[in-house]
């Protein structure tokens, strides 16, 4: 019995995974991908499964944790700069510029990949958009 229920699982596992890269599973699994691939900071994996994820919400999460990634990214390519400055024998300035110039490369792909994330947001259609233009915010005076 132990080998139908493995045989059973490895089958339903190796079904699963030929089907999630075909979009047919329910959203709520790849809404789940999604977030396994997020926890693990795998960005391939989020992109590829965010579209049929559908949820415009969890996809601003993941621009969001890009953001800070990159802006993280920023602040030691900062700190890097400023002790190159002050590095004083040449195998330090060496190995500064390495580091660097990886922060540079980190902070341009997770740039990309905020743009491919930016671009699974939905777009306001121009009802809403006339909406939300034509209703001006009011200001109310208690009084």
């Amino acid at each position: 019995m132990l080998g139908v229920g493995l045989l059973v699982g490895l089958g339903r596992r190796l079904v699963a995974q030929v089907a999630a890269d075909t979009g047919l599973l329910p959203a709520g699994y790849y809404r789940h991908r999604v977030l396994a691939a997020l926890e693990e900071e795998d960005f391939e994996a989020v992109l590829r499964y965010l579209p049929w994820a559908g949820d415009p919400v969890l996809t601003q999460v993941v621009i969001l944790r890009l953001r800070l990634l990159r802006a993280r990214h920023e602040q030691r390519r900062e700190v890097c700069r400023q002790a190159l400055d002050h590095a004083g024998t040449p195998p330090q300035q060496a190995r500064l510029q390495e580091v660097l110039a990886a922060e540079a490369r980190a902070a341009a792909l997770l740039r990309a990949y905020e743009g491919r994330a930016k671009g699974l947001l939905p777009r306001p259609s121009k009802d809403k958009q006339r909406e939300s233009g034509a209703s001006s915010p009011t200001r109310r005076t208690h009084g």
